[in-house]
């Protein structure tokens, strides 16, 4: 008798809810579940790409986004390339690429070091698909589809005529991209083999594994399995391990699991077609992965054996190309950190975070693990059509400077480089003030990285919040300058504003920005989309698959109030749709609460039927966070708190996607508008000899309440409120520098938004500690 292995599997959720509230970076990782990896911000922005002029095809106005002192230039584009992949350098420095659809491999000489390409030459041809190269002892070693080749160069004119095929791989079915990896140290190749379907039964052994080969082909064996994709494979040179960036299956929508980096070791297993993150079973109840029930005591055993991966990333971000930074050109925060091109940023036809760069920190034992956004930018919009770069491989040359291809759109080559003059925030400004209060600014800038014997200088431009131009910062120990401003009021601004540093040695200069939001003094009126017809201003832009969504944006039988609600008739099979509603113009989101809108789920029907909502970059599951039942045949009221969707981006569109078949509705769309939450503080010459948070008082409370906290030393705080679900549900205090001493925050919203009553919990994060209590509301 074969059974379910996991006999907590209908508990999972609860797991995932209780992590949500304790800490992440504290807790063990729990078994059954897939955190998605904390992000830092490295203050990334605006750069322009430097196009040179005998690139005339490209854009004129490419732009990424980058950490201050950085720059891109276009190393190497060509109207000529197909699809650019995998790059290596070879031992005299030039850079070969495999281009992959045009089935070559290209070497990109830069002779006279203006870095700029002077020319493609393709010194290996001939093949089925070739994905990545390696150089090893001069020779040239080429991934393709189905086989492994070496290529010797027997006259050195850089073209490679002696070719040899060293083994044959598995080919049949999807994932056909083939990476190779040479480990010095070992004397031994690795080559990824994709699983050849999203998540089917394969009989082939070698399928979703990674092979080991002796450096002549021969010592064939399966080093790892149960990867379903590893793209991109490197070697940490710190501890010679292997490591690789997996692409996880697709079909549970928005709920799909996260995509993997992590290290690759000898005989581990990494869960496909059972499981994946940390011993998480998938989702059994989808049709196409049902076959693989009953699971057999061998494959729960081989789950029992996975390992907590070192990184997860969001769903569909598509890891590609991996390498670890091993120089001393950029800053040393970047030393040892791994570099790892993310190629999509779509899914189910509505946008998220991706088409970048992202930079890992982590230790090397694959612990402590953190992402940043490094070099981004590629999508200037909302729409597939808007992203100019599909970041894909990664190379390094001597000098430390870091080249990325893109394989899509603008198929070219950008190399990334570091300045003279580098400066990051130490401690950044507070992300919100009030409209009309007294500016009071409490910052530190370090300077990271300044040549020469002049002296730096730096100076805050503070007038976008009705404060100075110039306000100089003073200088203190190992490169940091303190900014202090108090006594201005920012009167007459609101919304998203910029303030910066300029950073200033000689001739060089570069801005050090930082964005916050200015709060309204008094409530947002609401920002209505739909009600009663669409507002005006907004369009709503319905895309499928293959066109199978109608519309009626003005029927009259199944209506929420008034005279008209929209309905929305799909009739795809297992295909995505997205209702997106976009305004002629941004909406800033500052003094704005939430998304409301009225949801009838009509006669919709479908194997897993999907429904999220997307807005600024972040999905939402309607479906398994509960915020609407399909099985409710009735009117259902939906509001999402708007920080559930991450900082206060401007909004360009409202999203409503998934899949399913049948007639739905939608009424009383709109953006909330309201009072902003108000922080009081308290301070006092003592200082406290604890971290400690206190009981907030009254409580139960039905209107608002104080929550008292010390501090031992100045610090950034977050206090969030949550439900019993994990879900936050506010932010009294959002990430605000507050000196030490006693404090008390005075939550006021509670009794005007939609919570219900029961308990709560309370989070007071202070620079990785975290206490919890518990309160209660009453209506």
């Amino acid at each position: 008798m074969r059974s379910f292995p996991h006999p907590n599997y209908r508990k999972l959720p609860i797991l995932i809810a209780l992590l949500f509230v304790h800490s992440a970076d504290t807790q063990p990782a729990v078994p059954g579940t897939a955190p998605v990896t904390p992000r830092i911000d490295l203050g990334l922005q605006p750069t322009p790409v430097i196009v040179p002029e005998a690139f005339d095809h490209l854009p004129d106005n490419l732009t990424v986004n980058l950490p201050p002192g950085f720059s891109a230039r276009v190393f190497a584009p060509s109207e000529s390339f197909k699809r650019l992949r995998f790059m290596a350098f070879d031992d005299q420095q030039v850079l070969h690429v495999a281009d992959m659809d045009d089935d070559e491999i290209l070497a990109l000489p830069d002779h006279d070091g203006d870095g700029v390409a002077d020319t493609a030459i393709v010194v290996a041809s001939g093949f089925s698909r070739p994905h990545s190269i390696a150089f090893h002892g001069g020779d040239l070693y080429v991934a393709d589809r189905p086989e492994i080749f070496r290529f010797r160069d027997k006259d050195a004119d850089g073209i490679y005529e002696i070719r040899e095929k060293l083994a044959d791989l598995p080919s049949s079915g999807s994932h056909s991209t083939r990476t190779i990896v040479i480990h010095e140290q070992r004397q031994k190749m690795y080559v990824g083999v994709g699983w050849p379907c999203d998540l089917c039964e394969v009989s082939d052994p070698e399928r979703g594994t990674i092979l080991e080969f002796d450096l002549d082909g021969s010592g064939r064996r399966i080093y790892a399995s149960g990867v379903r994709n590893v793209v991109g494979m490197t070697v940490d040179p710190r501890t010679g391990e292997l490591w690789g960036t997996n692409n996880g299956h697709d079909h549970e929508g928005v709920s799909s699991p996260p995509e993997w980096i992590d290290r690759i070791r000898d005989g581990n297993f990494y869960g496909i077609p059972f499981a994946y993150g940390y011993r998480k079973y998938v989702d059994f109840s989808y049709s196409a992965y049902r076959a693989h029930l009953p699971l057999s005591a061998a494959d729960s055993a081989l789950v029992e054996t996975m390992q907590p991966p070192a990184a997860l990333l969001p769903a569909h971000t598509a890891p590609m190309g991996i390498l670890f930074y091993d120089h001393d050109s950029f800053p040393e925060r970047y030393r040892h950190a791994a570099f790892v091109a993310l190629h999509a940023g779509h899914a189910y036809l509505a946008p998220i975070p991706g088409y970048e760069v992202v930079a890992l920190f982590v230790d090397p034992d694959g612990s402590h693990a953190r992402v940043a956004s490094f070099l981004s930018g590629f999508q200037t919009d909302t729409e597939v059509s808007d992203v100019w770069g599909f970041p894909m491989g990664l190379a390094t040359d001597n000098h430390g400077r870091l080249y990325v291809t893109s394989d899509r759109k603008n198929k070219v080559v950008l190399r990334v480089e570091a300045g003279p003059l580098i400066a990051s925030w130490d401690r950044a400004p507070a992300d919100s003030i009030s409209a009309g209060a007294l500016l009071s600014l409490d910052a530190i800038v370090r300077v990271e990285r300044a040549g020469g014997e002049q002296p730096v200088e730096l100076e805050a431009d503070l007038s976008a919040l009705g404060g100075p131009q110039a306000v100089p910062l003073e200088a203190l120990e190992d490169g940091r300058h303190q900014l202090t401003f108090r006594g201005i009021a920012a009167t007459g601004v609101s919304g998203l504003q910029t303030v910066f540093v300029r950073v200033r040695q000689g001739n060089h200069q570069i801005r050090v920005e930082h964005r916050i939001a200015v709060l309204p003094d008094r409530p947002r009126t609401d920002v209505v989309v739909y009600e009663e017809g669409l507002a005006a201003g907004w369009d709503a832009d319905i895309r499928t698959a293959f066109d199978d969504l109608s519309e009626d944006l003005d029927q009259g039988q199944t209506v929420f109030h008034g005279k008209r609600a929209a309905s929305f008739h799909g009739t795809g099979d297992d295909w995505d749709w997205v209702v997106r509603f976009k305004p002629d113009l941004p909406i800033d989101a500052v003094g704005l609460k939430a998304v409301h809108f009225a949801f009838h789920p009509g006669t919709t029907s479908g194997d897993r039927p999907r429904l999220n909502f997307y807005t600024t970059g972040t999905l939402i599951d309607l479906l398994s966070e509960g915020y609407v039942d399909l099985a409710r045949k009735e009117w259902q009221v939906v509001k999402i708190p708007l920080h559930r969707f991450g900082e206060r981006e401007p909004i360009r569109e409202l999203t409503l996607g998934g899949y399913f078949r049948g007639v739905f509705f939608i009424d009383d769309l709109k953006l909330v508008g309201g009072v902003m939450m108000t922080v009081v503080e308290e301070t006092s010459a003592s200082t406290p000899a604890s971290f400690n948070l206190y009981q907030n008082y009254p409580n139960p409370f039905n209107s608002s309440t104080v929550i008292p906290f010390s501090l031992s030393t100045s610090a950034r705080v977050l206090l969030g409120i949550y439900n019993l679900a994990g879900q936050r549900v506010a932010t009294p205090v959002n990430g605000e520098f507050l000196p030490a001493g006693p404090h008390r925050v005075l939550w006021d919203d509670a009794g005007r938004g939609d919570l219900a009553s029961g308990v709560y919990i309370y989070r007071l994060s202070v620079e990785g500690m975290r206490q919890t209590r518990k309160l209660i509301f009453l209506r």
